[in-house]
């Protein structure tokens, strides 16, 4: 296929400029805002849970993008309009009645994830298109750490006009402005050129393929075990830090501005540390920090003892510098172009079921507190939980890649060998 003058690098540019727009709606409509928002609604640790997951719970939706017809951009564009207005619903929460509000906030952040979901299979194979493979671990490397950096300055000045606007004020003119930016972000998604693909629906014995792919099976299991881990916990940092340690919201502003900065440098050399080593290790490095490191830092702190936390800003670029570019290229390169769609449908499904049963876990931890008051806060138990998950997916990583070299030592031993016994029976 012949490209138009100028592409695919145009494009690739254009990607970023779009991503510039969306990540702000993203660390808005899911992060600290939206964390602080559901506090001052009256949320309880199951609800922070549930409003946690709901990103990867939404992800259930994904595989529905094999069944769209038509351009790519086109659905992508369409769908990432109709999620990202309807988030402008949580403006009116406060007017319901108070009963309703936390059940009414859940409902347009689950519907809101729900919509936009498919368009993470949609846009992902067709950047896949316009980045050649030996490319992948740099373009993503530097683009996730551009977008950090610039959702985490948002956040930065998010909490700047909260604190001095007050509540409800703050979270509402932020929650508006990320309604602005995430429909705009669809304008500039519109621009790029996107290479005709045809598609047709998989029948299922064609769907269920990639499940008889061994290594990508395993890869799954990862999946599943890792990001249920970071669910079980991963809720309630935010929590933590504003409840239990006393930070004001001008300072997780702060502090993930630290993390978005250390990640715009430390992003692009995982993504070429990957293209070099190959992304299962860069994968396997990377979730260790986020499994042995960043809770006991998060834990160590407290009021008037921030010196831990602020640490974990750095080691937090460390470990998602390295996890965020990973994941999605381990699944690009399992698959050949034509099943490109299939693996990433099922790699955000496994997304999904790993949410599901690791909020479920960390709500019903959260809870606990109420009965057993063994910890500071009912954000300790679940993120403690949390820890020791994350530690045994490591393990099972490791475990994985290892049986999988071993093997392909033993495979490539065997082809060896087969000449040689030709021969010999030639004899």
């Amino acid at each position: 296929m012949t490209l138009p003058p100028g592409e695919p690098r145009r494009s690739q540019n254009l990607a970023i400029w779009e991503g510039v727009l969306a990540i702000l709606f993203i660390n808005w409509s899911t992060g600290m805002v939206m964390t602080g928002y559901a506090l001052w609604l009256g949320a309880p640790p199951v609800a922070l849970a549930i409003l946690g997951a709901l990103p990867m719970v939404g992800q259930m939706a994904a595989p529905l993008a094999l069944f769209f017809r038509g351009s790519r951009k086109d659905l992508s564009a369409t769908l990432s309009v109709f999620g990202r207005g309807l988030f402008v619903l949580m403006l009116f929460v406060p007017l319901m009645p108070e009963a309703w509000r936390i059940p009414g906030m859940l409902l347009i952040a689950a519907l809101s994830q729900l919509i936009v979901a498919p368009v993470n299979v949609l846009w992902t194979s067709w950047m896949a298109d316009l980045v050649p493979e030996q490319q992948r671990g740099r373009y993503f490397g530097l683009r996730n750490g551009l977008l950090g950096l610039v959702g985490t300055l948002g956040n930065l000045a998010a909490g700047g006009l909260i604190d001095a606007l007050g509540k409800p004020w703050g979270f509402l003119l932020v929650l508006g402005l990320a309604v602005g930016a995430g429909v705009g972000a669809t304008f500039i998604l519109r621009r790029q050129f996107e290479p005709p693909v045809a598609s047709t629906p998989p029948r299922f014995a064609e769907f269920v393929q990639p499940l008889s792919d061994r290594r990508f099976r395993g890869f799954l299991g990862f999946v599943v075990l890792f990001l249920g881990a970071v669910s079980v916990g991963g809720s309630f940092v935010f929590p933590l830090f504003l409840e239990y340690a006393r930070m004001s919201f001008t300072q997780v502003g702060l502090w993930t501005v630290i993390a978005a900065s250390c990640g715009l440098v430390l992003s692009p050399l995982w993504g070429r540390l990957a293209d070099r080593i190959g992304h299962w290790q860069v994968l396997l490095f990377s979730s260790s920090v986020a499994a042995l490191v960043l809770p006991p830092l998060w834990l160590a702190g407290g009021p008037g003892r921030l010196e831990t936390i602020w640490m974990a800003a750095v080691f937090d670029a460390v470990a998602w510098g390295g996890i965020g570019t990973a994941l999605t290229n381990v699944a690009l390169q399992s698959a050949s172009p034509e099943k490109r769609n299939l693996y990433l449908a099922w790699y955000w499904m496994a997304f999904a079921v790993g949410g599901i049963l690791g909020s479920l876990l960390g709500g019903a931890l959260g809870n606990l507190h109420k009965n057993l008051q063994l910890f500071p806060s009912a954000y300790h138990l679940p993120i403690l939980v949390s820890m020791g998950l994350r530690v045994v997916a490591v393990y099972y990583l490791w475990w994985r890649i290892r049986r999988d070299k071993k093997r392909a030592l033993l495979e490539s031993k065997a082809e060896r060998s087969l000449p040689t016994e030709a021969k010999a029976s030639e004899a």
